[in-house]
C-alpha cells in the first residue's frame, strides 16, 4: 500500500512539474490587455526587481515582457509575481540605464520615468532591448 501510495505521488509530481513547463514556454501574448491601436512589437522573458526591507533586499519577480508601439509591459507569470504588471508609456520616460544585478552580473536596466519613478528590469541580450525601448520612446515623441 505504502508502494501505490509513493508511485501516486511520484506520478503527481512529475504531471505537475509537465504542467508548469509546458505552461511557461514560448510566449503568451494573451496575457497582456492592450489598448486601442496598439501592437506588441518584441516579446522576452525576464525579471523584475523589487526592492525591500529599507531597499537592502532585491526580490526578483519572473515574467513575459511585451514591448508595444506604445508601451513597456511586464506581467509576472509566477506564482509569487503574478500580482506584479506593469506598464509605462513611452511618453512617461525620462531614461534608461544599464544596470547589475547582485555585484557581477550585467543583464539589467533601468527605466527612470519623469514623475520620479524607478524600474529595474534583468533580460539577456539587454542592449537589444535599451535600443528598442529608446527607439520606440523617439517614434513616440515624433508622433
Amino acid at each position: 500500500m505504502l508502494n501505490l501510495i509513493s508511485f501516486v505521488i511520484w506520478i503527481g509530481f512529475i504531471a505537475l512539474c509537465i504542467y508548469l513547463y509546458k505552461k511557461h514556454k514560448g510566449f503568451h501574448p494573451e496575457i497582456f490587455e492592450l489598448i486601442e491601436g496598439e501592437e506588441i512589437v518584441k516579446q522576452a522573458k525576464g525579471d523584475y526587481w523589487t526592492s525591500e526591507f529599507l531597499g537592502l533586499q532585491q526580490r526578483q519577480n519572473s515574467g513575459e515582457f511585451a514591448f508595444t508601439n506604445k508601451r513597456v509591459l511586464f506581467k509576472g507569470t509566477f506564482f509569487s509575481s503574478q500580482d506584479k504588471n506593469i506598464s509605462i508609456s513611452y511618453d512617461e520616460i525620462a531614461s534608461v540605464e544599464k544596470a547589475m544585478v547582485g555585484l557581477f552580473f550585467p543583464v539589467a536596466f533601468v527605466i527612470n520615468t519623469k514623475n520620479g519613478e524607478k524600474y529595474k528590469f534583468a533580460i539577456m541580450k539587454r542592449h537589444i532591448y535599451i535600443d528598442l525601448i529608446k527607439s520606440l520612446a523617439n517614434q513616440n515623441s515624433m508622433s
